[in-house]
């Protein structure tokens, strides 16, 4: 049987771990076993909790400066001989362990930290297939390249910088970001359209309690028209605001688990006000609903943004002072044109992945069987 693991990275909830849960929902529904581990968790438990919250805090507290850290560590061409000692002497030994104990036959590699790991190990164990799925519109540095046996590319402009680096086209698929294949079962619309609010806007992005939701929240300014659905996640500060604000127009969700009742969630919106975080665009790609860019985090989100804005596949909302925001969206809905212009650009980003489905190119890749010259577009 084969023994398939993947490796996101810390325990927070991120778009790491969501791309993880992904691969494995479609890894179980093909009856292949296959387990998730947190190297940082795994070998040092209280110190990861320790760290995910610094993390957090500084993100929160600090953002300029995560970003220009960011900037100098992850960002720039990528350098085949660059290495990070810190890294290596915190996380290589554990990481071998992991590989001698659990032998397996393919990993992947959901953040760059263990891409860069088993990129350094992986001619000690030359039978080990290892796969990067990227999970921002962006690739830092950090990620390997030279050893790894395949890429899951989330955009055509990815493909094209991982060859300018030296990867073979043909290690290269362009599969998106991965989604939950739950968001890509069609659920029929609630909505009635005969009657006000005529639209309804899913806000979200405050699960870990950073970014700008509680500006945006306290920005809007419900005229009739629009239905604001705040999802708050695990952040109990943000739901209780929500709820004491006591407004039919702006309806406080808690954290949902069930894939399928986010589906539904998604079926009814209009479109999602969020930050641009890899996965969360995804989706809203995957339901063909507009997304509303109102913050980005320093670090991956920054640089999602250039890359999104240089498609034309967000829209993004100006400061409130500029224009109201519920004015700006009804703006964009309300536009023919608008919503035509968006609905091609995404037309295009989809038409540029794989023609085979993730599942199938997984199934494949499992079984030895992959065609590589007739996946790609």
């Amino acid at each position: 049987m084969t023994t398939i693991l993947i490796f996101p990275f810390l325990s927070i909830s991120t778009g790491h771990h969501h791309v993880a849960d992904s691969l494995q929902a479609e890894l179980i529904l093909k009856s292949h076993r296959c387990e998730k581990i947190d190297i940082f968790s795994h070998a040092y438990r209280r110190l990861e909790k320790v760290s995910s919250a610094a993390y957090l805090k500084w993100i929160q507290y600090f953002p300029k400066i995560y970003s220009s850290v960011y900037h100098l560590l992850a960002c720039g061409s990528h350098e085949t001989k660059k290495r990070y000692i810190m890294y290596e002497l915190i996380f290589l030994k554990n990481m071998q362990q992991i590989i001698e104990e659990k032998k397996p036959d393919i990993v992947f590699c959901t953040h760059a930290l263990p891409s860069y790991l088993l990129n350094k190990l992986k001619a000690q164990y030359p039978g080990m297939k290892v796969v990067n799925v990227y999970t921002d519109f962006f690739v830092n540095q950090i990620w390997g390249r030279e050893h790894i046996d395949y890429h899951f590319a989330p955009i055509k402009d990815i493909k094209e910088q991982l060859i300018a680096e030296g990867v073979a086209e043909e290690k290269i698929f362009l599969t998106g970001i991965p989604v939950h294949r739950s968001y890509k079962t069609a659920e029929k619309s609630v909505r009635d359209e005969q009657n006000k609010p005529l639209y309804n806007m899913v806000i979200t992005g405050g699960s870990m309690g950073v970014g700008g939701i509680f500006k945006l929240v306290r920005a809007l300014s419900p005229g009739g028209d629009v239905v604001y659905q705040i999802l708050c996640g695990k952040n109990r500060k943000l739901y209780r605001y929500v709820k004491s604000l006591n407004n039919p127009l702006i309806k406080a969700l808690p954290y949902i688990e069930n894939k399928a009742e986010m589906n539904r969630l998604y079926a009814q919106a209009s479109g999602i006000i969020t930050k641009p975080g890899g996965v969360t665009i995804s989706e809203c790609i995957e339901k063909q609903l507009p997304a509303f860019i109102y913050h980005a985090l320093p670090g991956q989100e920054e640089m999602n943004l250039s890359m999104l804005k240089k498609r034309n596949l967000i829209i993004e909302l100006k400061h409130q002072k500029e224009q109201p925001i519920e004015e700006q969206l009804l703006a964009f809905l309300r536009s023919k044109e608008g919503l035509s212009r968006y609905q091609t650009n995404v037309n295009q980003y989809l038409q540029e992945k794989s023609d085979l489905d993730i599942s199938e190119i997984l199934d494949r890749m499992i079984h030895n069987r992959l065609d590589l010259g007739n996946a790609h577009v």
